[in-house]
């Protein structure tokens, strides 16, 4: 109970905070509310939603919004997890390195997704690689690609603090009793970093879901596939349908915690150290 005591101030300012964004976005949801024509705002309960979920276009753009999340994420794990075993090792400029691996994370989405869009249209991609149109995929991959090399930071330090859980005496007991490093990475490695894989893991797809600028700068009129929040940014800011925007956004809501309910117990670690 005096854990409580100390949890309700900040459960309640969270209850605050959220809960009147969300309720307005719920009562928005259920109404027809068009700011462009405010005599037709009207009460249409659940059609907003019966509209979106029958939609083509809303789920091809979950598709290619969840294809984005799977090849951003798991390039970031990658990536990261080999970061951390380098940084692991550098001891003597720990507290540069430390600090340097976080400078991508600390640019602003837009400008990351901004340098890379230019770097495959009209950048050093582009005279490298020889790209002479790549066309919205191409440049969708590239905001893609920029926000890996933006997130691969801080999944690398995620990464590097479950690496520091793993026993030295439990290593030199697997090399004592021969075995391989596939086997000592499978059998003792990942178990220790399974808690450090999980919060990497599921705090990178919920910010990828949302990932919104990236597809934003790179979107053309009349593309076959965008990505779900953009199509809530077009409802909202570009036809200014508040209605059709507020379901999307709680639909948007409701895919992002099945993803979290999904992903925490395919990564539940049972403890094997």
């Amino acid at each position: 109970m005096r854990a409580w005591r100390w949890l309700a101030p900040a459960f309640v300012v969270l209850l605050v905070v959220t809960g009147w964004p969300v309720g307005r976005a719920v009562w928005l949801s259920l109404r027809n509310h068009p700011l462009t024509s405010p005599d037709d705002r009207s009460f249409v309960g659940l059609d907003n939603y019966a509209d979106v979920l029958s939609s083509r276009t809303w789920w091809l753009a979950v598709a290619a919004t969840l294809v984005i999340v799977v090849a951003v994420v798991a390039l970031q794990l990658a990536l990261g997890l080999a970061f951390a075993a380098a940084l692991r090792r550098l001891t003597v400029l720990w507290p540069v390195t430390r600090v340097l691996v976080l400078l991508p994370f600390g640019l602003l989405s837009v400008v990351s997704a901004v340098v890379w869009r230019d770097a495959a249209t009209t950048g050093f991609a582009s005279a490298w690689f020889r790209l002479d149109d790549v066309g919205p995929v191409g440049s969708l991959v590239a905001v893609s690609v920029g926000e890996v090399w933006r997130g691969t930071g801080i999944t690398a330090v995620i990464l590097l603090a479950g690496l520091l859980r793993v026993p030295s005496a439990v290593m030199a007991s697997a090399v004592a009793d021969g075995a391989t490093a596939r086997q000592r990475f499978t059998r003792v490695v990942l178990p220790a970093m399974g808690p450090a894989i999980a919060v990497a893991t599921t705090y990178r797809a919920l910010d990828a879901f949302r990932m919104l600028e990236g597809p934003l700068l790179v979107d053309e009129p009349g593309a076959d596939v965008r990505t779900a929040p953009l199509l809530m940014w077009d409802a909202t800011f570009s036809s200014f349908e508040l209605g059709l925007g507020a379901t999307m956004s709680i639909l948007l809501l409701l895919l992002a915690g099945l993803l979290a309910a999904f992903l925490v117990p395919v990564l539940r670690v049972r403890r094997v150290l």
